[in-house]
Order: C-alpha cells, then sequence, then structure tokens
C-alpha cells in the first residue's frame, strides 16, 4: 500500500471512529436506565400545540346505572370530541350520538408537571427501558351544555398526556389522554382517548 493509500485508510479509519463516537454519544443522551424516576414542575408553553386529539372519545362509566354527569341521563359511553386551543384556554367540545352536547374548557396554565418511571416491566436493548411518561396539567374550568350543572369555582380540570419512551421526550412519545373534572360538589367524571403528534 502506497502512502496516498496509508494516508486516506487512516482518515477514513478516524473519521469512522468520530462518527460512531458522535452517534453513541447522542443515543447515550437519550438512555434510561433500571429504577429511573422523574418528577418536576416546569413553565407551559406551547407543548399542546404539537398534539392531535383524536376522536372518539369514551367517558368512563361505574357499575351502577346512574350517569356521572348531573343531568344526563340515561348513561352514555361514546362521544365525538374536538380540541381547539385559544389565547386563553384550551377547549374540549363533546357530543354523543343524540346531538347532546357541551364544552370543557381549561384556562391556560402557568405550568405543566412531568412524571417520568422506569416501570420495570420493558427489556433493556442496550439504552435503557422504555420509560412511562406523563404529562399533567390542573387549572380552573369552564364548562356549557351537558357540562354546566358540573361547573363551579370548587370545581378543578385535570388534562393528563401518557406515553412511553427514553429519557429525550417529544410529542412522538405519547399515545393517549385523560381529561377529569372534580372538586367539591357533583360526582367526579373521566374522559379518556387517543391522541397523535402532528403528522403521524
Amino acid at each position: 500500500m502506497n502512502l496516498v493509500a496509508k494516508c486516506l485508510a487512516a482518515a477514513f479509519f478516524t473519521a469512522a471512529l468520530t462518527v460512531t463516537g458522535i452517534s453513541s454519544a447522542l443515543a447515550c443522551a437519550c438512555c434510561s436506565f433500571v429504577g429511573q424516576r422523574s418528577v418536576y414542575v416546569q413553565k407551559f408553553n406551547t407543548q399542546l400545540d404539537e398534539f392531535s386529539f383524536r376522536s372518539p372519545a369514551k367517558l368512563v362509566l361505574g357499575e351502577r346505572d346512574d350517569h356521572p354527569i348531573p343531568g344526563m341521563e340515561p348513561p352514555v359511553e361514546d362521544f365525538t370530541v374536538t380540541v381547539a386551543r385559544l389565547k386563553d384556554r384550551i377547549t374540549f367540545s363533546f357530543r354523543d350520538a343524540k346531538a347532546r352536547a357541551g364544552t370543557l374548557s381549561l384556562v391556560r396554565p402557568q405550568t405543566i408537571a412531568i412524571f417520568e418511571v422506569d416501570p420495570r416491566d420493558t427489556v433493556d436493548h442496550g439504552l435503557g427501558p422504555n420509560l412511562y411518561k406523563e404529562w399533567t396539567i390542573t387549572t380552573a374550568m369552564a364548562g356549557d351544555g351537558i357540562f354546566r350543572r358540573s361547573t363551579g369555582p370548587t370545581r378543578r380540570i385535570t388534562l393528563v398526556l401518557h406515553g412511553r419512551g427514553n429519557s429525550c421526550t417529544d410529542s412522538s412519545s405519547f399515545t393517549h389522554w385523560t381529561l377529569q373534572v372534580h372538586g367539591r360538589g357533583p360526582p367526579t367524571y373521566t374522559f379518556y382517548g387517543e391522541l397523535a403528534a402532528n403528522g403521524r
């Protein structure tokens, strides 16, 4: 092998090691570890703008025949849902098969709670376990239509996005949502459904 060939081979080998090293470093920055658990609160900005809330939505029904939403009988489980993101609030619009409808609105929050944990139920393929993740916001609420009787100053609404992934979190990590109305007064009730990041 002549000198030029040797130099080219050495340069190629060095470049390969460098690329491999960079790739490994980037991968390890997102690695999770066994027993990992993170709980913290950060400033809310535009996190929810990346998501599409899929229809239909389901209302959690208990074993009894009564309906968890005051004044709405008989029990109904299935609803269509659309979500609007306004400057000061996020509004969920629900409608059942009988065209009974209403909206539930969250005030735009100041903060969002982040939770990640290793559930120790997945196989580590070299980059760590698949973490269970939640993004949660709880705010004052407003409601109209079928939800009018379940609103008030003592009521709150909580939105939770659920998913799985490594230590680097983006919208693709989340697949499901839960929306719960709770507080003093009428019974607690919960909707749930699927979501997708834009472009998926």
